[in-house]
């Protein structure tokens, strides 16, 4: 799908006031007004400015309801074991993201899980 990536490796968690942190790869550039897309199922658009769309793939269903809630997350950029970067995002829920998945060969998580 042009003008998509894909971000394999990335981690969300819960801080214990109950913000959502997502840590993935630094990227070049500075972020242009990041908002996550996200509708509640297997996969989240990141849109990290006009340029950068990233698909953050196989959410674990574990954290999608906090996620669902949240009006923003606090992005944290890694380098190796460093942090680079860090900056707030807002969420911006939708009913479906229409995209199909399949097509940019992404399954559900449980069909990810069975491999």
């Amino acid at each position: 799908m042009a003008g998509y990536a894909t971000e394999n490796a990335f981690c969300i968690a819960e801080g214990e006031e109950g913000e959502i942190y997502i840590f993935l790869t630094a990227k070049k550039n500075h972020p242009k007004m990041p908002k996550i897309i996200y509708d509640g199922k297997d996969h989240a658009i990141f849109l990290r400015n006009s340029e950068q769309k990233i698909i953050l793939d196989y959410i674990h269903p574990d954290v999608r309801d906090k996620l669902r809630k949240a009006k923003a997350v606090v992005i944290v950029e890694t380098l190796l074991e460093n942090i680079r970067d860090s900056y707030m995002a807002e969420m911006q829920m939708v009913e479906n993201i229409p995209i199909d998945w399949q097509k940019i060969g992404l399954k559900n998580w449980e069909e990810a899980a069975l491999k």
